[in-house]
């Protein structure tokens, strides 16, 4: 059980998220993670069936998302 823990730490180091955002419209479509940036936009890409990429790279961004987690401090 120990070396699974291990393993899927590792695994969660890897990976980052990220999100697709509409530059029209300013807000955020979908949030997916994956291993890096170019595999970000390549799934992105993919998954919307847009057929030109220059038309996606029109409509959409892909950034990196950090997800701020709130934390309370008892005292």
């Amino acid at each position: 059980m120990e070396k699974l823990s291990v393993v899927l730490w590792n695994y969660k180091s890897y990976m980052h998220k990220y999100r697709l955002v509409n530059k029209n419209a300013k807000e955020v479509v979908d949030v997916q993670e994956l291993a890096d940036l170019e595999d970000a936009k390549e799934y992105f890409y993919l998954k919307k069936q847009i057929p030109s990429k220059d038309d996606f790279d029109k409509l959409y961004e892909v950034e990196e998302y950090e997800q701020k987690i709130k934390t309370h401090k008892f005292q």
